[in-house]
């Protein structure tokens, strides 16, 4: 018979804390032995109770879920299930080797499939399989390969990115430089060449926008107009005109204009935003 695990839970919700509670009692395979309510809380339940799992909320008072793992000793962390309202740390849990990564509201169904890949991952042979499956969701959340993911494992280096972080320019004196793509601000377009606008230069090369546009980050770059990309990161103010066209100023005081065919990535950008009146 098949050892029956212990739990830990984490929560600052009372609500949610309760919620998870009532429904993994109805899973005999695992035991709510402790609760806590921030980060503090959950270090020193562990180290007294040493729970088989640890059920963490990422958005905690204090310490942070990612935090707390980050905190503990090795030779007392439990399984790792991240429970979050939140996709987008994903990658940095399974950077932290979290055993899964439940989207709340977490129901039934979705908790009992996670104590069932945590039984699976105690058996030795199951453990590669997991580690494959848990590769592929990886590779298909990042657009990392997978055999580049399993190299990665191997080492002690950060997590591989499918993202373009430095792009190469020649310039004038035929010379090749790197630039940092978080440097770039904006991208205009002059005839068959890019400009391409850093804090300090202007860089020029022959690319296509199309091209140009494939190379850069679409949740940091966007395009505004058929002839212009701007970094969303240096954007301070988006002034509205009539058409459902708007004027975006950037830390520096330049002004580019967003044309009507490209105001909903704008529109999307700023309702991303938290509001205060």
């Amino acid at each position: 018979m098949t050892k029956q695990l212990t739990a830990v839970i984490v929560d600052d919700e009372p609500l949610a804390l309760e919620g998870l509670s009532l429904r993994l009692a109805k899973i005999p395979e695992i035991k709510v032995i402790g609760q806590a309510e921030n980060g503090d809380e959950a270090i020193k339940l562990c180290q007294t109770l040493e729970p088989d799992v640890l059920f963490l909320d990422l958005q905690l008072p204090g310490l942070n879920g990612i935090e707390v793992v980050q905190a503990m000793q090795s030779d007392t962390l439990p399984m790792i299930v991240f429970v979050s309202a939140y996709s987008e740390y994903a990658i940095e849990a399974f950077e932290l080797n979290a055993i899964d990564y439940v989207l709340k509201p977490a129901n039934l169904g979705r908790l009992q499939k996670t104590v069932s890949r945590i039984l699976e991952r105690q058996n030795p042979h199951q453990a590669e399989k997991e580690k494959f499956k848990l590769l592929n969701a990886l590779g298909e959340t990042s657009g990392i390969e997978v055999s580049e993911l399993e190299e990665w494992l191997e080492t002690d280096a950060p997590l591989p990115t499918s993202i373009n972080q430095e792009i190469v320019i020649k310039n004038s004196d035929n010379e090749k430089v790197l630039v940092p793509v978080k440097e770039i601000k904006w991208v205009d377009a002059a005839g068959d060449y890019m400009c391409v606008h850093t804090e300090k230069d202007t860089h020029v090369l022959r690319i296509t926008m199309k091209k140009l546009e494939s190379l850069l980050d679409e949740k940091q770059f966007a395009r505004i107009h058929k002839s212009t990309i701007v970094n969303l990161n240096h954007v301070i103010s988006i002034k509205p005109l009539r058409n459902n066209e708007s004027i975006v100023t950037l830390n520096d005081d330049i002004e580019l204009k967003v044309s009507r065919n490209y105001s909903p990535v704008l529109q999307n950008f700023i309702a991303e935003k938290p509001v205060i009146n």
